[in-house]
């Protein structure tokens, strides 16, 4: 990392849950975080690990472990603590008229399973520091307490207790040494005349990542007391360089893959200030930056192989009872972790979420057996897998009759793997993790379908938490999740699935009835409808948008095939524009990571000037002082949210090309990137300077073909490796050419990019003749037009000097569902231009009236709804 990014407060967090989340500093190992505070008379460290967990009805992950350490009250000037991203330690620094100059350091070392604090003063010291069971006797044994001691002995303090309602026994150690004297007293060590002081906290449980856990539902581990002793004294036995030494060499191996750089400059004002600058409209590019390598801190924090996957809180709360149990939710949420794993270049912090597939897949067989056999009623030996909403350290939920999420959760958990092996093109993780998960899913999706005419629709159907309407019970307002058949959301993920899982077993040589199937199948699916308004139907009933369920609900479910998914893309363009018209309709206002999903979705349908909207919108409004995503309260799925979309404003890959800098913002003016990386396993950097791409490389990391595309290319562009001139095909503004593995390819010579113009005033009106078009220009124009749910536009007419034409396809007396459009008519002018749209539907007047009223009745909204319909 080039520049000097950090986290910086002129302030200590204050000591409440609200100042943990909103102030505190977060650092990790992937097994275990440490949520700084910085206090000066009293330091807290708060620890948690995701393997200290009640049931989801005791409130889920618990807070595990504090460290205190007490300081003699002083008065205090020059305070500054912050968060170094370019190797994750944690400081604070200031002075005191007795103690001199303070320096305080901490990081949490992955390769040596240990947090580290150091606190260096210009004056010696006195201090003592504390292991404290937080919340305990608070509640009792039957209601998800914990039990536990504090002692100590030659190498330090020793806490040690259980969580009975898991199992589980725990163990931590806090050992100390610096150059005056440390003592163990009881409950404390206390440090004197200390100048320079390194403290060693260790900890471990009982719980292993197993098969057997996800039946019983505890821990099945051995006793960590050994553990955690030996790696207690391997730590003990090396200096605080060598500790620092080795976490740094493993953090930057991962954070320094990567750059992006907007200006050249840096910003010494602290972070709440930088925050408050941006929601006043200020131009704050280090900001932003701040924000990407926050995101990747995040994950490099926590999630690392040996661990549990990052949850809804990533590996930090200091709740006795986390918000939402700091579960593994899989309709969308730990997805969404992982969306910018591969892009960012941070693969390997997708084998947490690999293991623990492994380790609940025979417990999601089981799911899948008894909903088809209960529930479907049918005979069923081997169903494949499913796997419901929640999941934690020790259960999965399969899917319920009362569930508000259909069976697709399984396809958008296997568009991970999907994901994962069209980034590294590794054959082992293909065959071992990838098909097993696209082939298990796709036999649990067959025996969901029913039939209907020509059509094979998911029975039971549900859109995520989409509600029909809301009850009372017993005074309280309670949600009517709404259930169907063939809901947009799981009929996109049967056709992902069934599509990835053909191209697997393709390449695996594999035909057996299940395959077969799909193929009979798969072009029966009704994944994409289009309805009156436009719009992606999320339900096949649903007629206009937002008739059924909440209009800007937070969930963008009848979107998936767009992110995370592949079915709508600039390849079927008429649906990309109904896209567009869903992304408008479902509005620019939601949660941190609902947001987070808008603006990955408009960076996939190439809006940048919209994408980076909702990117201003989760800084301004979704964003704690700390650049904690908020919900509210925090959840870490919108800051990784956040970080796949910027990345996929820089590079996309997903429609079997590398897209360059497919959707920037023109207030990006500079950007530097390297490292990003792209389906095909390549990795990408490239200079855009003044509105210009100057320089683009290319790593070809297995030997595939690549093809390119970029506005900016043209008949000069070429393309070198270190010999020389490559030879490429070039088409429009694609390249295309063959690549050797190990070789970097260097594109020049790019033209700047033109912004284009949309024609406006464009409107369709029903008359007795036919359709009249309209629109302001008199210029020459491509007119186009989409009927019903087709992907691609028909030419209805090239114009030059018209503003409008009589469509006699439709009429007053033949009315029809078709999408319009118009585009400036250039020489190779075509269907995949941005464009005005124009819709018609056969709706008639009555329709829609009833349709406004149960809308605004719906959604207890007014005119803030617009009926551009």
């Amino acid at each position: 990392m080039k520049k000097d990014l950090r986290i910086r407060f002129k302030e200590e967090a204050p000591n409440s849950i609200e100042g943990w989340e909103k102030y505190s500093l977060p650092i990790g190992n992937g097994r275990f975080g440490a949520s700084l505070f910085g206090g000066t008379s009293l330091e807290r460290i708060q620890i948690t690990t995701n393997e200290f967990a009640n049931t989801y009805r005791q409130g889920g992950v618990s807070n595990f472990m504090e460290i205190h350490l007490s300081f003699k009250p002083q008065e205090i000037s020059d305070y500054e603590r912050g968060l170094r991203l370019q190797d994750g330690v944690c400081y604070s620094q200031f002075a005191s008229s007795e103690s001199g100059s303070i320096v305080r350091e901490c990081f949490y070392s992955y390769p040596d399973k240990a947090l580290i604090y150091r606190i260096r003063s210009s004056k010696p010291i006195s201090f003592k520091a504390e292991l404290v069971i937080p919340y305990l006797g608070e509640r009792s044994i039957e209601e998800g307490g914990r039990t536990g001691e504090i002692t100590f002995d030659e190498n330090g303090l020793l806490a040690r207790g259980s969580l009975p309602s898991r199992s589980l026994i725990y163990e931590a150690r806090l050992s100390g040494k610096s150059d005056g004297l440390v003592e163990a007293k009881e409950g404390r060590l206390e440090f004197r005349n200390a100048k320079e002081a390194t403290l060693m906290f260790v900890a471990g449980t009982s719980y292993t990542l197993c098969s057997k856990t996800f039946f019983t539902h505890l821990a099945e581990g051995e006793d960590p007391h050994q553990e955690v002793l030996s790696t207690l004294l391997d730590v003990q036995a090396k200096s605080y360089e060598e500790l620092y030494e080795n976490h740094k060499k493993d953090y930057k191996s991962l954070m320094d893959r990567v750059e992006f750089s907007l200006s050249n400059e840096g910003d010494s004002r602290d972070t709440p200030s930088l925050l408050n600058a941006y929601r006043k409209g200020e131009s704050v590019p280090y900001l932003e930056e701040l924000y990407f390598f926050f995101g990747r801190h995040l994950l490099i924090s926590s999630s690392r192989k040996g661990g549990l996957p990052a949850s809804l809180q990533g590996v930090w709360s200091a709740h006795d009872k986390s918000p939402w149990g700091s579960g593994f939710w899989h309709n969308i949420n730990v997805q969404m972790n992982y969306w910018p794993a591969f892009i960012t270049n941070l693969a390997e912090t997708f084998e947490p979420y690999k293991d623990f597939f492994k380790a609940y897949l025979p417990k999601a067989m089981e799911n899948a057996k008894e909903w088809v056999t209960k529930v479907l009623g049918k005979e069923a030996s081997d169903c494949g897998w499913t796997i419901g909403t929640g999941a934690f350290a020790y259960e999965i939920e399969g899917l319920n009759p009362n569930t508000h999420s259909g069976p697709g959760t399984g396809g958008m958990t296997t568009q991970l793997f999907v994901d994962a092996y069209d980034y590294t093109q590794d054959e082992a993780l293909l065959k071992d993790y990838a098909f097993p998960s696209s082939h298990g899913t796709a036999k649990f999706f067959l025996q969901c379908v029913k039939k209907y005419d020509d059509a094979y629709l998911c029975s039971f159907s549900a859109s995520p938490e989409q509600i029909l309407s809301g009850h009372w019970e017993n005074g309280q307002a309670k949600q009517q999740y709404y259930h169907t058949v063939g809901c947009a959301f799981d009929e996109q993920w049967f056709e992902e699935n069934a599509i990835n899982d053909l191209r697997f077993a393709k390449i695996l040589g594999i035909s057996d009835e299940i395959t077969k199937e799909e193929e009979r199948e798969v072009s029966h699916y009704y994944p994409i409808q289009i309805g009156y308004s436009g719009q992606i139907k999320e339900y096949g009933e649903e007629h206009f948008y937002g008739e059924i369920g909440e209009y800007g609900h937070r969930h963008l479910s009848e979107l998936v095939g767009l992110m995370p998914g592949d079915l709508i893309s600039h390849k079927t363009p008429a649906w990309l524009d109904a896209a567009k018209l869903t992304l408008k309709y479902r509005g620019d206002f939601s949660t941190g990571w609902a947001l987070a999903h808008r603006l990955c979705s408009y960076a996939r349908v190439g809006e940048g000037e919209h994408a980076y909207l909702l990117l201003k919108n989760l800084l301004r409004f979704k964003t704690h002082p700390n650049l904690w995503d908020v919900h509210p309260p925090f959840q870490i799925d919108g800051n990784f949210g956040a970080l796949a979309g910027m990345a996929e404003m820089l590079l996309e890959s997903h429609e079997g090309y590398l897209s360059i800098l497919p959707a920037i913002p023109s207030s990006w003016k500079n950007i530097e990137v390297q490292g990003l990386r792209a389906r095909g396993n390549f990795e990408v950097s490239l200079t855009y300077n003044k509105e210009r791409l100057t320089d683009l490389h290319v790593r070809s990391g297995s030997g595939k073909e690549l093809t390119l595309y970029y506005p900016g290319v043209n008949k000069t562009t070429q393309v070198h490796d270190e010999k020389g001139l490559v030879p490429f095909k070039r088409d429009g503004h694609f390249l295309t050419l063959k690549t050797e593995a190990g070789k970097t390819y260097s594109f020049s010579s790019f033209e700047k990019v033109k912004k284009g113009n949309i024609p406006s005033g464009f409107q369709a009106t029903y008359q007795k003749e036919g359709v009249l078009l309209s629109w302001k220009e008199k210029e020459p124009v491509l007119l186009l037009r989409a009927d019903e749910s087709e992907p691609h536009y028909k030419e209805v007419a090239r114009l030059d000097k018209e503003n409008e034409y009589v469509d006699r396809t439709y009429s007053l007396s033949h009315r029809g569902r078709a999408t319009y459009k118009l585009v400036f008519a250039s020489e190779d002018a075509n269907e995949k231009e941005k464009g005005a749209l124009a819709l018609i539907h056969p709706a008639s007047e009555l329709e829609v009236d009833r349709y406004r009223l149960k809308l605004k009745v719906n959604n207890l909204v007014s005119e803030k709804i617009g009926w551009d319909f």
